[in-house]
């Protein structure tokens, strides 16, 4: 760990990095994030400091910024070395959270050798004598959002009660008038009217929102929503009158009905996602976890066409767009055991994966070039020049700090044998479970997946360092319950693997199916 600063004079020559933020994106257009970075311009020429050119941007709640990916992105630049000191305009841009802000600089950021200087107050998060001051200021800051979200509720409470208003932004078909009171907007009643008349004449959500362009969220919330029939969620009636008749209502409520697929089961237990990080490897999409699957939301032409080869007897769904979770969590399953059972296989060239040394972070750079070129291609099929422009934007930050040079310690080969030796085993009993999405996120940056054909695992920095990729044996076959797998030669460790799969899922003891 570096030697923190423990007063503003020793700040001098350090490299500094910024942080800004607003409650919400629409707060970005407005004065607060120039007048943010005013403060860490004049911190940066009257304290001697070096910009780095690295800032991170956050548009979330004060309280809960600490599980944003803008956070955690900065707090694996810290960790990695890439900057001294990180500037913050107003203690209250921080976070108003005091536990997390005593949590992420005790246990992250001072040991890391970063502190914090918040413009406002003039306050070092290091410095001893400015200790008392700094939670103070914390602690005032959460206060205020506190009390704060009572005025609010207390606010929505009495417009409930008094004037029959559920209060919050209005829904599609509504707008609110100059008493800031809900009223049906007149220009979007005829769109209202036509998604409940399609859906009771049977069309289905997604159809509905294609139809009318609308996104699936808002035809579904329409449908599910008491407003539309001038009432509020508690039954009671509205102070507005219907847009729609009652009697539409409830035939769309019977028609939607007859498509329910959860209606008399049993519920089951919570049964967490483990695979957060899981991605299509043609379009980049995340895969979702939702009602036992995987699912690709809109999947793309070539995440549907690389499908199993399916049985001729098989009479299940198999339209390509999502698999069972335990299909998919049992691939990686698969793949820790060959790990762990080749842990040994790390001790005899441990010294060549994981030396102490001085020097950029060569894996992420690898990672980085790589990213690049996937961009590039991927311009070509979409034309998303903007998604373009931000991904080759984050990419050169990352690379700044990939190439700050850091010394890092080397893994005994016991050390990382006895960690990949417990892989399969913690991944079997996490099943179910939180600790499996932990360990996942521990090993794995990305998971690319060409439908249920081949998996590409982009490893973390601490998996890479302790030989993960060692342990893969030169010839791997991936194969999940029975089925033709494929080869992969491992010879190299690589910061990613490619996993091929079975090319017919088990359903041996189950019925493993596709939706």
């Amino acid at each position: 760990m570096s030697r923190l600063p423990t007063s503003p004079d020793a700040l001098g020559g350090l490299r500094a990095a910024r942080w800004i933020r607003e409650s919400t994106p629409g707060q970005f257009d407005r004065y607060g994030p120039e007048a943010q970075a005013e403060l860490q311009d004049v911190a940066i020429r009257r304290l001697g400091l070096v910009d780095t050119g690295l800032v991170w941007t956050a548009a979330h709640s004060g309280r809960t910024v600490y599980r944003s990916s803008e956070m955690a992105a900065m707090l694996d630049s810290a960790r990695n070395g890439a900057f001294d000191v990180l500037l913050v305009g107003y203690v209250s841009r921080w976070q108003r959270n005091l536990r997390r802000t005593l949590e992420l600089l005790e246990d992250t950021l001072h040991p890391a050798g970063v502190a914090v200087w918040f413009a406002d107050e003039e306050i070092l998060s290091s410095c001893d004598r400015h200790w008392d001051q700094l939670v103070d200021e914390a602690k005032d800051a959460e206060r205020y959002s506190r009390r704060l979200a009572r005025r609010i509720h207390e606010g929505y409470a009495s417009k409930l009660v008094k004037q029959r208003d559920p209060g919050g932004h209005p829904p599609y078909g509504f707008r609110r008038n100059e008493a800031k009171l809900i009223e049906p907007d007149p220009d979007k009643i005829d769109m209202v009217r036509a998604v409940f008349t399609r859906s009771a004449a049977g069309a289905l959500d997604h159809e509905i929102a294609e139809a009318l362009t609308l996104p699936i969220d808002t035809v579904r919330g329409m449908l599910l929503s008491p407003l539309y029939i001038g009432r509020l969620r508690d039954g009671t009636d509205a102070h507005w009158p219907a847009l729609v008749p009652i009697e539409l209502w409830d035939r769309v409520a019977a028609v939607r009905g007859t498509r329910a697929t959860s209606t008399g089961r049993k519920a089951s237990p919570h049964r967490p996602y483990a695979l957060a990080m899981l991605h299509c490897s043609s379009c980049g999409k995340r895969i979702s976890g939702d009602s036992g699957f995987y699912r690709h939301d809109k999947a793309c032409l070539q995440y549907r066409s690389a499908q199993p080869a399916w049985p001729s007897a098989w009479k299940g769904r198999h339209d390509g767009k999502g698999y069972r979770r335990e299909l998919i969590e049992d691939a990686v399953g698969v793949l820790l055991d060959r790990v762990s059972v080749n842990a040994h296989l790390v001790s005899e060239v441990v010294g060549q994966v994981v030396p102490a040394h001085s020097g950029p972070d060569e894996t992420s750079l690898r990672r980085i070039e790589r990213d690049r070129a996937d961009a590039a291609s991927r311009v070509v099929r979409d034309r998303d020049y903007e998604a373009l422009r931000a991904t080759m934007e984050r990419l050169d930050r990352e690379e700044a700090a990939a190439r700050t040079v850091r010394q890092t310690e080397g893994i005994p080969a016991d050390k990382a044998v006895r960690y990949l030796q417990g892989l399969g085993d913690a991944w079997r009993l996490a099943d179910g479970g939180p600790g499996r999405a932990e360990l996942a996120r521990s090993l794995f940056t990305l998971i690319e997946a060409s439908g249920f054909q081949s998996i590409r695992f982009h490893l973390t920095e601490r998996a890479t360092a302790h030989g993960f990729a060692y342990a893969v044996p030169a010839t791997f076959t991936g194969c999940v319950g029975y089925g033709r797998g494929e080869r992969i030669r491992a010879d190299t460790p690589s910061p990613s693997l490619l996993i091929p799969v079975a090319n017919i899922p088990s359903y041996v003891g189950r019925a493993w199916k596709t939706a």
